[in-house]
């Protein structure tokens, strides 16, 4: 494991971080005629496998998982985790899948693929690589399908997020202009209260000295070191939003075009 690896899962709501070993012994439901469970580790192992064909270019650097609830009858029956792959082309900047799965039936299996930055261990999803699929029928086979053809276009996703990295640095931007994007972040739902807060923070004391230029991408990243509260189930969707929000209505914003809701 590489020493610049660090956790990147939030389990504020009653989660616990987990080995594989531990995953594995949380006993997976029995299937019925309208319920079909994926095992924790099978989906793991599928990402695993599939990262092994296709990401040629990458090589494994670390995995974090969390299981919720920590106890009660249904402990373990939430899995959330992050695996994440190093390339030469972004030494700073890695390819990360995330991943989540139920038991109880309260989540679909979901996979995003994004990236880490380095320095700070914060992630970046921008939601146009996503797998869901309900635990119904034929799940195994659909999953599997979908992880494939996600991880076959992965690499070229992963570019342009590098590109994205590079493109906010392009725009500088005072405190106003920062405070109007954290509040749309926060108007739209996407900062709680107190990631609003701990965002400015962020941007006035950035924790990390590679983040003190004032520009959209030092912003973008207070907005993500605040979305590290995110609860477990809510912090693919929340960084896939902030992304949205940073790349499309911020950079309007400071480009002088006229900002509208999109549904």
């Amino acid at each position: 494991m590489s020493s610049r690896s660090r956790s990147q899962i939030s389990l504020h709501t009653g989660g616990q971080s987990a080995t594989m070993e531990e995953i594995n012994m949380i006993k997976r439901p029995s299937k019925t005629e309208s319920y079909a469970p994926v095992s924790h580790g099978q989906l793991i192992e599928i990402i695993k496998q599939e990262a092994e064909d296709q990401l040629h270019d990458y090589n494994f650097l670390d995995e974090h998982y969390g299981l919720s609830p920590k106890n009660g009858e249904n402990t373990g029956a939430k899995l959330f985790g992050v695996l994440s792959y190093e390339s030469d082309i972004s030494p700073d900047i890695s390819l990360s899948i995330g991943l989540r799965n139920s038991y109880d039936q309260s989540l679909a299996v979901g996979v995003c693929m994004g990236a880490k930055v380095f320095v700070c261990d914060n992630l970046m999803f921008s939601g146009d690589i996503r797998v869901s699929r309900k635990h119904t029928g034929d799940v195994l086979e659909d999953v599997q399908k979908m992880i494939s053809n996600s991880m076959s276009i992965a690499p070229m996703r992963h570019r342009d997020l590098l590109r994205d990295a590079e493109s906010m640095k392009d725009f500088d931007l005072n405190d106003d202009e920062a405070w109007s994007i954290l509040g749309m972040g926060y108007g739209r739902g996407i900062l709680r209260p107190r990631q609003l807060l701990a965002s400015k923070e962020a941007w006035l004391k950035p924790p990390q000295e590679e983040f003190e230029d004032r520009n959209l991408w030092s912003l973008y990243n207070a907005m993500t070191e605040a979305l590290k509260s995110s609860s477990a189930r809510d912090v693919l969707e929340s960084h896939s939003r902030a992304h949205g929000l940073v790349m499309n209505q911020g950079m309007k914003m400071l480009n002088g075009i006229e900002v509208r809701q999109v549904a």
